[in-house]
């Protein structure tokens, strides 16, 4: 094996295992971070997990999403139409219609997460009619 087919077969796993690598060193650096501030008697309070904020996304970044992938894809389908029309057009024709499907959802769904948050600030009616104003 040739030095160049070692660097492209190895590359890879070295990519992973830094990424692993850095993971596992943040993950170090904040449990230590809070047994420190532990013996100080500072409670620091949970942060929200990487699911949490997930949920908690605004559609904001859909669009965002959508906008990114529609634009690397229509780049790749411009630069693979130079070799000619064939299969290798699907490497950015599938991320083209995934950012297009992306930006639909964020236009046609930006009226419904309007009305869940105005129904958010709204109170209720039944617990606004039972609290009685103070005399």
């Amino acid at each position: 094996m040739d030095f160049l087919t070692a660097v492209i077969l190895l590359s890879p796993c070295l990519l992973v295992g830094l990424l692993m690598f850095f993971v596992v060193a943040m993950r170090y650096i904040s449990y230590r971070e809070r047994i420190e501030l532990a013996q100080f008697g500072i409670y620091q309070p949970e942060e929200e997990t990487f699911w949490d904020r997930l949920n908690e996304r605004s559609p904001r970044g859909v669009l965002w999403a959508g906008v990114i992938t529609t634009m690397c894809g229509l780049a790749l389908v411009l630069g693979l139409r130079t070799i000619g029309i064939g299969w290798w057009l699907l490497g950015g024709l599938i991320p083209l219609f995934v950012g297009l499907g992306l930006l639909f959802m964020y236009f046609t769904g930006g009226q419904t997460r309007k009305q869940e948050l105005r129904q958010a600030e709204l109170p209720d009616p039944v617990e606004a009619e039972s609290v009685e104003p103070d005399e």
